[in-house]
């Protein structure tokens, strides 16, 4: 079921002036936002905390919006399709479901990075399915959300360490039932991101075997091996790009004032604690994730890298066809109009 909150922005809790703050002067005279009332494709991790942050200090209003409201989604297909509907005007997923929105002819166009996952996803086991050896992995059921980033990451280990996938047991489960199933020895293992590999390991039954980053198989235990190439990316429709420019920018002054405010350690405290008391989390599980996540805004050579072998994967596994560049379909003018210094590699697309 979808979920909104609203945040009426034009309350009193914030006593500054419209552009107090915004990067750059983000607004020239007769540059106001299009629209008065912005919506948010919004989930429970870390990458939600820049605009957390930047709607709870008032910083949307001081953009010009007058309200910001935040939706929730069962899946990232429902989430793309209320994104070109113009129901939500920014989205934050992982790369990989843009990636194949975008390869399938889905108007969408990526404006932002906000924050870098290499290590979110985990590979968790059950301690008494005794997985010591990646070709331990055969003997398992493994829980897994497909057509996710974990599914690249998947492939990526396979690859790695020389496994036939075709012989990984994959169930297709959402993070929360891979965690039930998981303690119920359904399945023997899940692979998904934080905050559900850290509830596992609180059972006293599991252990990470393998991150984004780090393998903890016995062979090579401690060893950086990177299998994850994913990141939360800041995506719009190709249509408010081009019918919302004002709006386009104001959304992303906003956000990029939360990123740098996440960033910025002597913040991270205070923080966390909005953060979770936001979304209900216990601030321990959140002060125990938050080192997994980089707040880092900007377009850069990595950038392409981690994006460019999502596409790779996508097209090994015959779900996209034709693969484009990465740039053709990121917009990156918006953010260079805020900080040209962000802009290493210049997307492209334009509105």
């Amino acid at each position: 079921m979808n979920t909104r909150r609203h945040f009426i922005a034009g309350s009193a809790a914030v006593a500054a002036s419209v552009t107090a703050g915004i990067p750059l002067g983000a607004f020239a005279q007769g540059a106001r936002p299009e629209i008065s009332s912005l919506s948010l494709g919004f989930g429970i991790d870390p990458p939600f905390a820049p605009h957390i942050v930047a709607m709870q200090k008032g910083w949307f209003r001081e953009a010009g919006f007058s309200e910001v409201k935040t939706r929730t989604f069962q899946s990232g297909n429902l989430a793309g399709e209320a994104l070109v509907a113009g129901e939500i005007q920014l989205w934050t997923p992982g790369n990989l479901p843009p990636i194949s929105m975008v390869h399938n002819g889905i108007p969408v166009v990526v404006v932002g990075t906000a924050s870098v996952n290499w290590d979110v996803e985990k590979l968790t086991v059950r301690m008494d399915a005794n997985v010591n050896t990646p070709e331990d992995l055969y003997k398992i059921k493994i829980g897994l959300f497909q057509g996710s980033t974990s599914s690249a990451f998947l492939s990526v280990l396979a690859k790695h360490y020389g496994l036939d996938e075709r012989r990984l047991q994959v169930v297709n489960l959402p993070p929360p039932e891979q965690l039930a199933s998981l303690v119920s020895n359904n399945v023997q293992a899940l692979l998904c991101w934080e905050p559900w590999p850290h509830r596992a390991l609180a059972t006293g039954n599991a252990r990470v075997v393998h991150s984004g980053l780090t393998s903890y198989f016995s062979g090579n235990n401690g060893q950086r091996v990177k299998v994850s190439d994913g990141r939360s990316v800041l995506v719009v429709s190709q249509e408010f790009a081009k019918r919302s420019p004002n709006a386009l920018r104001a959304a992303m002054a906003a956000m990029l004032r939360g990123q740098r405010y996440v960033a910025n350690p002597a913040n991270t405290g205070e923080v966390q604690r909005m953060f979770a008391e936001f979304q209900k989390q216990d601030l321990e599980l959140v002060r125990a994730i938050w080192g997994n996540y980089v707040f880092n805004p900007g377009f850069d050579d990595q950038y392409v890298a981690d994006m460019e072998r999502t596409a790779a994967y996508l097209e090994a596994s015959g779900r996209i066809k034709k693969r484009m560049n990465v740039l053709d379909y990121t917009y990156t003018d918006p953010l260079a109009g805020l900080d040209k210094s962000l802009v290493k590699v210049e997307g492209r697309w334009k509105a």
